[in-house]
Formats: C-alpha cells, sequence, structure tokens
C-alpha cells in the first residue's frame, strides 16, 4: 500500500511538472492574428500543427494596442522596437498587421541559404554557373551584372544578397538549393513558422512585390532574433564595403565594388557614436514604402527597431533616429 501511494505521488509531480513547464516555457506556436490580414495563409498540411498559443517566454510579447506610437502614426505602416534585455516593447504600432516586406525578405532567405550550408547541402566556396538568364521585371529593382554562362561562388552571392539586395542573387540561390523558387519559398514559410513568424507568408525569395507575399513587423523581430544565430550572415552585416570577383563566360574576371544598402553603414547617414549595428535589412518597393530592421546595441544595452515608413528614405532615417533617442 506504501509503495502504491509513493507511485502515485510521483505520478502526480511529474504530471504537474510538464504542465508547469509548458505554461511557463510555451515554445509551441499556433497562430494568434486574425485581423487586418492581406490575404489569409494557407498553412501547408506538412507543417508542424500546435495546440497552443502564445509566445516564447525569451521574446517580448506585443499585442495589438499601440505603445507611443503617436509620432509613428501618420507616416508610417509599422514601427516597433523592442528592448532585447527586459524584452519590453517601447513603440509598437501596427506591429501584428501583416504589410509588405520588400527587401527584409532577404534575411530569411539568408536564412535557409545558412542552414544548407550548415547542411552541407551546399559550401561557401562552391562555385555556380548560370544556366538561364534570371528575369527581374520590376522597375527600380537591384540586379548584378550577371548573365547566363557567367560563375561565381555561393560566397559572394550571399555577401550581395544581403550587403547589396541583389534581387537576381535570392533567385540563383533559391534555384541552387531547391531546385526552383517555389520550392525554396515553402522552405521559407517552414523556416517562418517554425520559429513563430505565423503573421508571414513568402512567394518569391527577394521581396518584390506579390499580393499573397507579406510579414509583421513583430515577426521579423522573430527573424532578425534567428538570422542573428549564423556567423556568416554576422560578418556580412559588420561590413561597410566588400569588394568580390566573377567570370564571365569567356572566363574573364570581372570586379564588383559593393556598398551596403543601409545608410548607417555605407556613411550617408551619420551613426552616433555609442550604437553598434549588428544584424540589418533594408527594403524598398512602391507598395512596401521605405523599411530598415536592425539589431542594434546602444549604450551597450541590446535593441531590435523596424520602421516601414510611408513618406520618403529620408523620413526612415529621421523615424530611426526618434527610435534611436528612446533607448535609454
Amino acid at each position: 500500500m506504501g509503495k502504491a501511494v509513493i507511485y502515485y505521488i510521483i505520478l502526480v509531480l511529474l504530471a504537474f511538472g510538464c504542465i508547469a513547464f509548458m505554461y511557463m516555457q510555451n515554445t509551441k506556436f499556433d497562430d494568434p492574428y486574425d485581423k487586418d490580414l492581406i490575404n489569409e495563409v494557407k498553412i501547408d498540411s506538412s507543417f508542424p500543427t500546435y495546440g497552443l498559443k502564445g509566445y516564447q517566454s525569451k521574446f517580448a510579447i506585443v499585442d495589438d494596442e499601440n505603445v507611443v506610437a503617436d509620432v509613428f502614426q501618420n507616416d508610417t505602416y509599422a514601427t516597433l522596437l523592442v528592448n532585447k534585455e527586459n524584452r519590453n516593447p517601447i513603440v509598437s504600432y501596427n506591429s501584428l498587421r501583416r504589410i509588405y516586406p520588400a527587401s527584409t525578405t532577404k534575411v530569411m532567405t539568408g536564412i535557409i541559404v545558412c542552414d544548407a550550408l550548415n547542411e552541407g547541402k551546399i559550401g561557401l566556396d562552391q562555385t555556380v554557373t548560370l544556366s538561364h538568364e534570371i528575369e527581374i521585371d520590376e522597375e527600380g529593382a537591384l540586379v548584378s551584372d550577371l548573365h547566363e554562362g557567367y560563375t561565381i561562388t555561393v560566397r559572394n552571392l550571399l555577401y550581395g544578397l544581403m550587403m547589396r539586395s541583389y534581387n537576381d542573387y535570392a533567385v540563383i540561390l533559391a534555384e541552387l538549393i531547391a531546385g526552383d523558387e517555389s520550392s525554396f519559398c515553402d522552405m521559407m514559410n517552414k523556416k517562418a513558422y517554425e520559429i513563430g513568424a505565423t503573421g508571414s507568408h513568402f512567394m518569391n525569395p527577394h521581396g518584390l512585390h506579390d499580393d499573397n507575399h507579406y510579414i509583421t513587423a513583430y515577426d521579423m523581430y522573430l527573424i532578425l532574433n534567428e538570422a542573428s544565430k549564423y556567423e556568416i550572415l554576422n560578418e556580412i552585416d559588420s561590413n561597410s564595403s566588400f569588394s568580390y570577383y566573377y567570370n564571365d563566360a569567356s572566363g574573364e574576371v570581372w570586379t564588383d565594388d559593393i556598398s551596403p544598402t543601409n545608410e548607417f553603414l555605407s556613411g550617408k547617414s551619420k551613426l552616433p557614436s555609442n550604437i553598434t549595428i549588428h544584424e540589418w535589412k533594408t527594403g524598398t518597393t512602391e507598395a512596401a514604402g521605405n523599411i530598415l530592421t536592425m539589431n542594434v546595441e546602444i549604450n551597450s544595452k541590446k535593441y531590435f527597431l523596424f520602421v516601414a515608413d510611408s513618406v520618403s528614405p529620408d523620413d526612415l532615417y529621421d523615424k530611426i533616429g526618434i527610435l534611436f533617442n528612446l533607448c535609454k
């Protein structure tokens, strides 16, 4: 009788421990966003399904309420500033609303490339020869000088993708890893869902406009946090310039000297001396406006910020400056 009571107590304690762990940690996700949708996202049946809603305890909790948003409501589509030290949102405007991401999409593209590198599917010094012309039709979209028959390494493709935001490089890498863009986007969507970015949906690897291609500011917070885990992305994001080589179809060597699209790193906009930029990405399309998202350190404290500005590039950097001033 005594042993039975002891076994019963142990079972009760184990059950209580499991429940407490799930409640406190809650590392499983479900889609908590149910309004202001651009289009309903259809989750593939192969994606994991979870019964619990919520946030991981290591991340900030952001809801539909605006926080210190008055300055941003008229000029931005969405704004988010998070103190990563205490996981508190300092500014939040439309943070859960699905918006167009433009080239901030390439953060997720870079993550999928890094996963393929870590799994040994591709190598940084592996050379890629273009088997066809890459068609990028959107006016004003950044493209490289590569053509059919040109040869370039994966490393240089990744630098050109993340630092200079070449849209054709996104397609080249997607086809290299998955065979085609659609299959690569399946990988992007699955990865987004796995890290909790359930308000996002990717239709291409570069971010040029598609009505069914969107993110939320909060999802970009999760995605940029994921990007911080990859050493090569950290390395790329720290550069203020980069020179690399590729070969044309006849074997002649060409040089591309690139600078970051982030004006704080290119020197076009002045970065205060007490601020260090880590992971970042810009994005610009007519539908998305002008976007900059970054992980930064200010006076040795870590912050995440996101601004999708509806006015101009200058106004975008003005808004970023306002966010900097709110970090104490």
